[in-house]
């Protein structure tokens, strides 16, 4: 049994990655296969599709860049292979003529589109001796790059701004994350492995405010918490309690609350005036 992968939408077209080893383009409006490409592992993020090409990572640590038009490989490159990982992965993100690609090493590289060649690598591991999982360095959310910085975080309790041209760390913060960051304006937010929405400068790295939304509850009760993403003027974060919760985007304090009847482990996506969550039982849900 297979699973992971994930769908992303160019030019009418949908791109399709998946757990089955394989990545496929198909007619957005007939669901016709367009094409399919055979990949020698499983795929388990979402491809990422810019200027006539679909970056996607496998999970043996490589990235591989194909022709949106064939499905034909145009190059691939691949990194320190970890063996201690866990069964997710993230997507690359793409500026310009600079592809940013997370791998489960905790490294974050950037690389040329045109042609692979690497420009730099930085390496988001923070080690804790007292702890094993603090080994799994995934880097599980998509990099996110905002104005001329990549921002990453990693399993293993490392957060970074990290300059786009040259991959010097701006700033560093100890946050563990297996969720994509959100930037915005002058800040960016970001949501903890143990259920906490920091937000921080996104100059500096200094924290503006903490909201622990599993403060004071048994371990039973304590959600894992998927996003944050920022729509309508409030942050809105999921959790695999099947709960949705709207926050302050300036204080971090609890607006709204909704059930969703089942589980969410992936971040909302806004889009249209919508709010729309997949939970974990298939159900998609669109709030207004």
């Amino acid at each position: 049994e297979a699973y992971g992968g994930g769908v992303a939408y160019a030019d009418g077209q949908v791109f399709v990655a998946s757990g089955y080893r394989f990545v496929a383009a198909l007619d957005a409006k007939t669901g016709r296969q367009l094409w399919r490409t055979e990949m020698n592992s499983p795929v388990h993020g979402a491809p990422n599709v810019a200027d006539g090409k679909l970056y996607v990572v496998d999970t043996e640590d490589q990235l591989h860049t194909l022709d949106v038009k064939t499905g034909q490989e145009l190059w691939s490159y691949q990194a320190l292979e970890e063996p201690a990982r866990m069964e997710v992965a993230s997507s690359p993100a793409v500026a310009g003529d600079t592809v940013i690609a997370p791998f489960a090493s905790g490294e974050l590289t950037a690389l040329k589109t045109a042609n692979g060649n690497d420009l730099w690598s930085f390496v988001l591991s923070l080690t804790n001796r007292n702890s094993a999982l603090s080994e799994i360095r995934d880097i599980a959310g998509r990099p996110v790059i905002y104005h001329g910085d990549a921002f990453a975080g990693s399993h293993s309790g490392v957060f970074a701004a990290v300059d786009l041209r040259t991959g010097q760390p701006k700033w560093s913060q100890p946050i563990a994350t297996i969720s994509a960051p959100w930037p915005a304006g002058d800040v960016i937010y970001v949501t903890d492995q143990a259920g906490t929405v920091v937000c921080l400068d996104r100059g500096s790295g200094q924290v503006y405010w903490m909201d622990e939304l599993n403060k004071n509850l048994r371990k039973k009760f304590r959600a894992n918490w998927s996003g944050p993403i920022l729509a309508s003027e409030r942050l809105i974060i999921v959790s695999d309690k099947g709960e949705l919760l709207a926050l302050d985007p300036h204080t971090g304090k609890k607006e709204t609350s909704l059930r969703l009847g089942a589980p969410a482990f992936l971040t909302p996506v806004a889009a249209g005036g919508l709010l729309y969550v997949l939970a974990n039982n298939g159900d998609l849900v669109a709030i207004r």
